[in-house]
């Protein structure tokens, strides 16, 4: 009798691992969506633009007091502005899509794998979980799940991304989806059960995003995300353009908030993906070789806030910096208002870096927001830095 009853508790789960019953996207997913009710920037917008100019204008709100930016910060950072520092980190960053350590059949099967890591770069809220289940970061787990992905030979196109399971999420990635083993009896260990681990919604967010991207390619008619790339690239090679039609097919990148009634865009992983294509195949293809690469604003994560706030560039104010300080999960109002005033601040440095008032000598990497990012997110890694508390948000699909 206690064997019935510990099959039928657990009989969901195992359920939801191996693909049965309910084909429906996984609830943490959906609600880790929080842009799709979100308007889009009016038809015909440049949506690095809008980025740039919605974060603008919501930080400069009145109504606003989350977080302050400083012009006077912005100067005395770069008026001590380490370039070489700089240029080696963004040099670094640069090149991580020329060093994978896998074999490829096709240029299309590598951007694929490319893009998919880049649509994943997601489970920031989860670090702490991640550190003490797996040893590593969300990063580098998003990294190891795709990479086991390819070296298995699992289908990444659209079908072969609605046909994985929670039990693929949690094998290829690295991520429990049980708790420690407690008696359904107190007092008895006959029969044992096991709650859902604390990483479960990040496995389940995973594969949200993975079903729901391969549904929407495949309704499209497109057979890969690297078919819908080539396709849109095809027709415009601009990253502003292929930024709004990832944004608007595909809601895992419809990185948006309404605060206070303001659309606050950031686009966060849309950009990603553009940046990362140029960089590995825009020097060989034409279609991918994006001038508007230098409009892109930052990349901005769970990282860069915390590299920015060190830096004295933005100032939460004293109930967010104290909620940051003890590792307290923040409202999607707190960490949109964090993130715009990232990208609202990174302007005003860029702005001064690149004027005649600043002493900065140029140098072989231009200063522009996407740089600033991706240095800002390297440093953040430096061992003397690692210990900086980072914006903690799990209900999201965006960072």
């Amino acid at each position: 009798m206690a064997i019935v009853t510990l099959l039928s508790l657990n009989m969901s789960i195992i359920s939801e691992i191996s693909g049965d019953g309910d084909s429906q996207l996984p609830l943490a997913w959906t609600t880790a969506c929080t842009g799709n009710g979100v308007s889009l920037p009016p038809a015909k917008s440049n949506y690095l633009y809008s980025v740039r100019e919605s974060t603008a204008k919501f930080i400069g709100s009145a109504r606003q007091t989350a977080v302050a930016i400083s012009p006077d910060g912005a100067k005395n950072y770069m008026d001590h502005f380490d370039m070489k520092k700089f240029e080696k980190y963004v040099k670094h960053i640069n090149s991580w899509t020329h060093q994978f350590p896998l074999v490829f059949d096709s240029m299309a099967l590598e951007l694929n794998l490319i893009a998919l890591l880049d649509l994943l770069q997601l489970g920031s809220g989860f670090r702490k979980e991640l550190h003490a289940a797996a040893g590593r970061g969300a990063s580098d787990t998003i990294r190891f799940g795709c990479i086991s992905l390819h070296i298995s030979q699992t289908a990444l196109d659209a079908k072969g991304l609605q046909a994985l399971t929670l039990g693929d999420v949690s094998q290829h990635f690295g991520i429990p989806l049980f708790g420690e083993e407690r008696p359904m009896v107190e007092g008895s260990s006959a029969v044992m059960v096991s709650q859902a681990s604390l990483l479960r919604p990040l496995a389940e967010i995973i594969l949200g995003c993975l079903h729901d991207t391969g549904k929407r390619l495949e309704q499209g008619g497109f057979a890969s995300l690297a078919d819908f790339i080539i396709k849109m690239c095809s027709e415009l090679p601009t990253a502003a353009h292929l930024v709004e039609k990832l944004v608007s097919a595909f809601p895992s990148l419809r990185d948006a908030a309404e605060i206070d009634g303001q659309q606050v865009y950031l686009f966060k992983k849309a950009q990603l993906i553009a940046y990362d294509v140029c960089q590995r195949f825009g020097k060989s293809d034409p279609k991918f070789a994006f001038p508007d690469i230098g409009d892109m604003t930052l990349f901005v994560d769970n990282v860069v806030p915390a590299m920015m706030q060190h830096h004295g560039l933005i100032v939460p104010s004293d109930a967010i910096a104290a909620k940051i300080k003890a590792g307290q999960e923040l409202t999607l109002a707190e960490t949109t208002a964090m993130r715009a005033a990232s990208i609202a601040a990174a302007q005003l440095v860029v702005d001064y870096a690149n004027s005649a008032e600043s002493a900065l000598k140029p140098g072989d990497i231009a200063i522009n927001q996407a740089t600033l990012g991706n240095y800002w997110w390297h440093e953040g890694k430096d061992p003397e830095l690692r210990v900086l508390q980072r914006l903690v948000c799990k209900n999201t699909v965006y960072f």
